[in-house]
């Protein structure tokens, strides 16, 4: 407690600071003040179904209907016609207390930008008489049954909130979102956000009811929510202290309630925005590059930037792409992760943290890969890291790869009264389902930080999987793998179920127990079509109980060892032989243009065919399970109701 008040001090003596030292430029006012918008554009536009935005006035004439007179845009479409500066007057999230006010139309962007936006939060509930409090940041406060297409917030967007939140009688929830706040059975198609988001608060809730921090550049809370095409390019900087608040970050959505019955995704998005997460908390730190929910599946998307946490007193839960997985689908990190943590539970993976288990949908880890540097230190007594993912429970692995190193450093205690247990891996830390056709080629490294100390740890280190309680399958491992930990034992490959696994017998092992399963082959045989490693990947590749890609040697890539390749099905056309035009998805249903007739497979991103078409010349049309598929050698997501 000496030291949350501590840093509540510090954190007000950076905020005055902050005012006197660096003052911002704009903006005494709101948007939303008589005078400063267009008072007549509603009335103009109100019966039309295209309502055209060109100036500043007119577009905080748009969020004033929503903000003073909870109008929703029911069946509008609002569309800019111009770049809008809005750098004036500071921007007040739009939402009404007294009668709640939320978006409901089509908001189209049409390409142009935003500027300028300086989004301050807006508070709901928090009376006596209320049973919740709400503070909600963004450009939109909540959108529900809507859509927001080609929409772009540019770099001199910024949304800042600080100050403390208070409220003992309910739930507090934070949603601070650049674009919006909340989501509700709505879509964010090719929305780009460059908006920085700033959070330093200080949150005393209660620990009977539930108290939530979410923050994301694009939707903060999101339930039934399809994300198509978006990128986040700003900065998330959160900085809370609280003694119970739960956080949630990342780039694309924050959180969302566990709706599984709804069709929550992500397809085609990125995130290329550095996220820096401190929480001071005794609640659970989830952190992901694109996600930090369970509830989304996950396909075809990409984290370009650090994603780094400090969780001063609760568990962490870090992914790359997510902090959990649901289902992700040729998901890749291509930048570090990095995690410090006191808290008892610390999980962490280049892909996702963990898997988390839903009954009416099939959880999976397709054709995911890492290549960021995984770093972690912990005083947890429950730590589970992978290149791939952290702890495994509920999700199968398939054609997954790590290329980058694990360095991970534990200072949790050794004493006999205390138990712990460590388990880390180059795909998966801990492992309780199915891996197959998946390669390592990062060193795994764990150091103790007590070693000086008597007592002992339990657990196990590998170089595909620190512990593997179901089949390990037709994968292999070039990393290094060390270990000075008493009580943990380091394998080559895993320390247990491996079968037709492969590791490199020239990099080095070592650990106080060591385990040696696996086939050995050099690092000359490794890259040697001649060699039969190749050939004993590929003979197996089909028969460990999934249907897996091939493999195969490209010049210049993965220091010339074996990568997956995609499978082409005998008497079938191959992708460049099809005269094959326009191929799109639409309501659920495939769409495909062709100038003849032919036999058109249609594939999986992981490679696997999902049917043939028999495509005849001209237009052709086919229903598909929602997913992403290539077809004549065109990406193409099909989702549930396109428009």
């Amino acid at each position: 407690m000496k030291r949350i008040a501590y840093r509540f001090f510090l954190i007000v003596l950076l905020s005055v600071l902050a005012v006197e030292v660096f003052p911002v430029s704009a903006q005494e006012d709101s948007w939303f003040d008589e005078g400063n918008y267009d008072e007549e554009w509603l009335d103009k536009n109100f019966d039309n179904d295209v309502m055209i935005i060109s100036t500043p006035e007119e577009f905080a004439a748009w969020g004033a209907a929503m903000n003073r007179w909870s109008w929703n845009y029911p069946d509008k479409t609002v569309r800019l016609a111009a770049d809008i500066d809005m750098s004036v007057h500071k921007w007040i999230t739009p939402v009404n207390e007294r009668f709640g006010s939320y978006f409901s139309g089509v908001f189209d962007g049409d390409g142009y930008t935003i500027s300028g936006l300086m989004v301050v939060p807006a508070e709901e509930g928090g009376g006596y008489s209320d049973d919740y409090k709400r503070v909600a940041a963004g450009l939109f406060g909540e959108v529900r049954r809507a859509e927001i297409r080609d929409l772009t917030l540019d770099e001199t967007c910024r949304v800042e909130v600080s100050g403390t939140y208070y409220f003992s009688f309910g739930d507090l929830d934070l949603e601070i979102g650049a674009i919006a706040a909340v989501g509700d059975e709505s879509r964010f198609i090719r929305c780009v956000n460059r908006a920085d988001v700033v959070v330093t608060s200080v949150i005393w809730g209660s620990e009977t009811y539930e108290t939530i921090c979410s923050v994301s550049g694009i939707v903060a809370h999101a339930d039934d929510v399809k994300l198509i095409g978006c990128s986040n390019e700003g900065h998330m900087t959160v900085d809370v202290h609280s003694d119970v608040v739960d956080i949630r970050v990342s780039g694309l959505v924050g959180r969302c309630g566990p709706v599984y019955g709804n069709e929550n995704r992500i397809v085609s998005c990125t995130n290329r925005g550095n996220i820096f997460v401190s929480g001071n908390t005794s609640g659970g730190v989830s952190v992901g590059g694109i996600s930090s929910n369970y509830s989304f599946r996950v396909d075809s998307c990409e984290n370009h930037s650090v994603v780094k946490v400090n969780a001063y007193e609760g568990s962490a839960y870090v992914g790359g792409v997510s902090s959990a997985s649901m289902g992700i689908t040729y998901c890749f990190n291509r930048d570090s992760v990095i995690c410090e943590s006191d808290g008892f539970e610390v999980q962490v993976g280049g892909v996702c943290s963990y898997s988390s288990y839903n009954s009416s949908q099939t959880d999976s880890l397709y054709t995911c890969g890492n290549e960021g540097e995984i770093e972690v230190k912990s005083n947890g007594s429950m730590l589970s890291v992978g290149g791939v993912m952290g702890q495994n429970t509920d999700c199968l692995v398939v054609d997954c790869w790590n290329r980058g190193g694990l360095k991970i450093e534990s200072s949790a205690p050794r004493s006999s009264s205390s138990w712990n247990a460590i388990y880390a891996g180059g795909l998966v830390g801990y492992c309780e389902e199915p891996v197959y056709n998946s390669y390592n080629r990062g060193n795994i490294s764990l150091i103790d930080a007590h070693i000086d100390e008597e007592g002992s740890s339990q657990g196990s280190v590998g170089g595909l999987v620190g512990k593997a309680y179901k089949l390990l399958w037709n994968s292999y491992s070039t990393g290094d793998v060390y270990s000075n930990v008493a009580g943990v034992k380091v394998c080559r490959l895993s320390e247990s179920n491996v079968h037709f696994c492969y590791y490199n017998s020239d990099v080095v092992i070592e650990g106080t127990e060591v385990d040696e399963q696996g086939i050995a082959y050099s690092t000359a045989e490794m890259q040697s079509a001649g060699s039969g490693f190749l050939e004993a990947l590929n003979n197996n590749a089909t028969k460990g109980g999934s249907s897996c890609r091939n493999w195969g040697y490209i010049p210049g890539e993965n220091d010339g060892y074996p990568v997956h390749i995609d499978r082409i099905v005998d008497g079938v056309d191959s992708p460049a032989d099809h005269s094959v035009g326009r191929v799109y998805a639409a309501n659920g249903r495939l769409f495909v243009q062709s100038d003849r007739s032919m036999q058109l497979p249609v594939y999986k991103v992981t490679g696997q065919i999902v049917k043939i078409m028999n495509v005849v010349e001209g237009l052709n049309t086919d229903y598909l399970p929602c997913g992403v598929y290539v077809v004549a050698g065109q990406v193409v997501a099909v989702t549930a109701g396109n428009r």
